[in-house]
């Protein structure tokens, strides 16, 4: 059972977010963005997606590529801030979520547990918990 976070807008509209990590902002964040709606988030990571590719190109060249046994200090280090920008949607998108929601209008009503979204949702509508 994992814990969500039910959020109710003044139109009666229920959403459900999930406490912790966001699985699937990883591999298909930029989508993830657009999905939940979070606008400026994606576009800041396609800007910064965009730096971070030119500076590989500059520091690698076009079909070069990152070998931690020839690497220098200034490239581990790059290689670290890029591994901790792609995953920070990981650990901050529910997160990033719920504040967006804030803001459209929605108020945190309840957490509630259940094993997915809809079953949340569905457990504070027939519960009347909201």
């Amino acid at each position: 059972m994992k814990t969500f976070k039910v959020f109710k807008n003044s139109n009666g509209d229920l959403k459900a977010v999930k406490n912790g990590f966001a699985w699937l902002a990883i591999p298909f964040f930029p989508w993830w963005f657009l999905y939940r709606k979070l606008w400026m988030i994606f576009a800041s990571y396609i800007l910064i997606l965009l730096i971070l590719a030119s500076i590989d190109y500059e520091l690698y060249g076009e079909l070069g590529f990152f070998n931690f046994s020839t690497a220098n200090n200034l490239q581990i280090f790059i290689f670290i801030a890029e591994i901790i920008i792609l995953t920070l949607p990981g650990f901050k998108g529910n997160e990033w979520t719920m504040v967006n929601l804030k803001k459209r209008g929605y108020t945190f009503t309840y957490s509630i547990q259940a094993s997915s979204r809809k079953s949340a949702i569905e457990l504070a509508k027939n519960k009347n918990i909201v």
